[in-house]
C-alpha cells in the first residue's frame, strides 16, 4: 500500500469511529475528541496508562490529567478541550450511568487505530483529511488540500547547504499541514525548525499539537497565536530557508501607513491596496526570508495583472529577480471556493533571469463530493517540468526579462502559454461527402414525414 492509500484508509477509520457515536456527539466533536485522546496517548506515556485504566470516574480522571500536565499551556488545553466534549456534549445526550462506559469505548478505540499506525505522519494526515472533510461541510473553514500541500512541498524543497537545522516558516499556518508535508519531504536525517502563526486560537491549538507531535531528535518547532501582518514575529535574524504559504486570498486588511517608512515597504514606496491583502503576505514572506531562501505561496490570479500599488509591488519583484515562477492551477480545488488559483515561486540570489509559467489549469483530477482533487500524476508534471525550466507547447514557456517587460510587467499567463489548439483542417473532398451525405439524409427524413403526413389527411 503506498503513502496516499495508508492515509485515506487511516481517514476512514478515523471517520468510521466517529460515525459509532453520530448520534452521542456532532460529527465535529467526535472528531476533535478522537484527535484530543491520540494526541495525549502520544505525547505521554502517562496519559496512555491513565486513559487506558476503566472505571475512574471522569473528574478524577481529569484531575489527574492535569497533575501530569503541570503547566504545559498546550497540554492544558487539550484535556480541557476533551473535557469540555466529555462533560458538555456527550452528557447532554446520555446519561451519567452510562457516560462512562461510552468514554471507555471511545479511549479503546482511539488506542486501537494509534497502535495500527507506525507511520506517525500517516496518523497526522489522516486527522488533518478528516477534519477537512468535515469541516469544509460543517462550517466552511477553509483549509489547503493536501494535493496543493505535497506540490508546494516538492516545489520547495532543495538541497540544503550547512549543518544548521533547516528554518521553514508559514505565517497562516492553519491546522499545520504545509509544514507537515514539508517535514516529511525532508530526509529524517537533517535537522529542521518548524516555524509558524495562526490568527484562529482552534486552529492554533491543533497545528501545535501537530506540531508537537513531530518533535523528536531532528525535528522542534515554535508556533505564535497571532496576525501575521498587525503584529510580526521576530523568530530570529538569520531568516527562514523555506516559507511554504497559502494564506486567505483577497482579504481586507488595514496596514499601518508607518509601514512605509521600513523595511521592503519603504524600497517599493507603495502598501498593497487596503481591499486586498495578496501582496502583504508575499512581501511578509520575503521579509523573513533569508539570503538563499526559496518562498511557494498560492494566491488568486488577480496578483498577477492587476494594476496600480499591486503593478508597481510586481515591477519590484521582477526588477529584484526574485520571481522564478508563474503556476496555474485547476479551478474547483479549494473547500470553499471555485475559482482557480496559482502558485508563485520567489527565490532570492537567482542565478538565472527568466521566469517559468506553467498552465496546469487543464490537468488531470479526480472529482470528489465537494470539490475536485489534483492527480498524481499532474503533481509530477508539474514539478517536472519546473525542475526542468523548459518551455513545452501549450503548457509551459520560459519567458526573458525583455517579454515581461515589453508586457509592462503583466504576468496573467495566457500572455506567456498558448494553449490554443487549431482546428482540425478539412480537404474540399472530404467537406463535398459530407455535403452529399447530408443531402441524402435531408432527402431521407422529407420522404419519411411525407409519408407520415398522408395518413392523417
Amino acid at each position: 500500500m503506498d503513502y496516499s492509500q495508508s492515509v485515506e484508509t487511516a481517514k476512514r477509520a478515523i471517520l468510521s469511529i466517529s460515525s459509532q457515536y453520530r448520534d452521542l456527539f456532532d460529527a465535529n466533536s467526535i472528531v476533535t475528541t478522537l484527535f484530543d485522546l491520540i494526541y495525549l496517548y502520544e505525547i505521554n506515556p502517562a496519559y496512555a496508562q491513565l486513559l487506558k485504566q476503566k472505571g475512574m470516574h471522569i473528574e478524577a480522571l481529569n484531575k489527574q490529567l492535569h497533575a501530569i500536565a503541570k503547566s504545559d499551556e498546550t497540554q492544558l488545553a487539550v484535556i480541557e478541550d476533551l473535557n469540555e466534549s466529555i462533560q458538555r456534549i456527550l452528557l447532554l445526550r446520555i446519561g451519567k450511568d452510562k457516560q462512562l462506559q461510552v468514554f471507555n469505548e471511545i479511549c479503546e478505540s482511539t488506542l486501537r487505530l494509534v497502535r495500527q499506525q507506525s507511520d506517525r505522519f500517516v496518523l497526522l494526515k489522516a486527522m488533518q483529511a478528516a477534519y477537512v472533510d468535515l469541516e469544509s461541510r460543517l462550517n466552511g473553514r477553509t483549509n489547503t488540500p493536501d494535493q496543493i500541500n505535497v506540490l508546494m512541498a516538492q516545489l520547495a524543497n532543495l538541497s540544503f547547504d550547512g549543518d544548521e537545522p533547516v528554518r521553514i516558516y508559514d505565517s497562516t499556518s492553519g491546522w499545520g499541514g504545509s509544514l507537515l508535508e514539508m517535514r516529511r519531504v525532508i530526509p529524517n536525517s537533517r535537522k529542521v525548525r518548524l516555524l509558524g502563526q495562526e490568527l484562529n486560537a482552534k486552529a492554533y491549538l491543533f497545528c501545535e499539537m501537530v506540531l508537537g507531535l513531530l518533535d523528536d531528535d531532528n525535528t522542534s518547532h515554535a508556533l505564535n497565536n497571532g496576525d501575521a501582518l498587525v503584529a510580526d514575529w521576530p523568530f530570529g535574524d538569520s531568516g527562514a530557508d523555506v516559507i511554504i504559504n497559502d494564506p486567505p486570498y483577497s482579504m481586507r486588511w488595514n496596514p499601518d501607513p508607518n509601514l512605509l517608512e521600513r523595511g521592503i515597504y519603504h524600497k517599493i514606496g507603495v502598501l498593497p491596496p487596503k481591499s486586498r491583502a495578496d501582496f502583504a503576505f508575499v512581501l511578509h514572506g520575503l521579509a523573513h526570508l533569508n539570503d538563499n531562501g526559496t518562498m511557494v505561496i498560492q494566491l488568486p490570479h488577480g496578483v498577477l495583472f492587476r494594476g496600480s500599488a499591486e503593478a508597481k509591488i510586481r515591477q519590484y519583484l521582477l526588477e529584484r529577480n526574485y520571481i522564478e515562477a508563474v503556476i496555474g492551477l485547476p479551478a474547483n480545488l479549494q473547500s470553499t471556493t471555485a475559482i482557480p488559483t496559482m502558485i508563485l515561486v520567489l527565490r532570492k540570489n537567482r542565478k538565472r533571469k527568466d521566469v517559468l509559467f506553467i498552465d496546469a489549469s487543464d490537468d488531470e483530477v479526480k472529482k470528489a463530493r465537494s470539490r475536485d482533487l489534483l492527480s498524481t500524476s499532474a503533481v509530477n508534471k508539474i514539478v517536472e517540468t519546473y525542475h526542468k525550466f523548459v518551455s513545452i507547447q501549450r503548457y509551459a514557456y520560459v519567458a526573458t526579462p525583455k517579454e515581461i517587460i515589453e508586457n509592462d510587467y503583466n504576468l496573467n499567463i495566457p500572455r506567456y502559454v498558448d494553449t490554443y489548439i487549431p482546428p482540425k483542417l478539412i480537404s474540399v473532398s472530404e467537406l463535398e461527402n459530407k455535403i452529399v451525405k447530408i443531402d441524402q439524409q435531408l432527402s431521407t427524413l422529407e420522404a419519411d414525414s411525407r409519408l407520415i403526413m398522408m395518413k392523417y389527411q
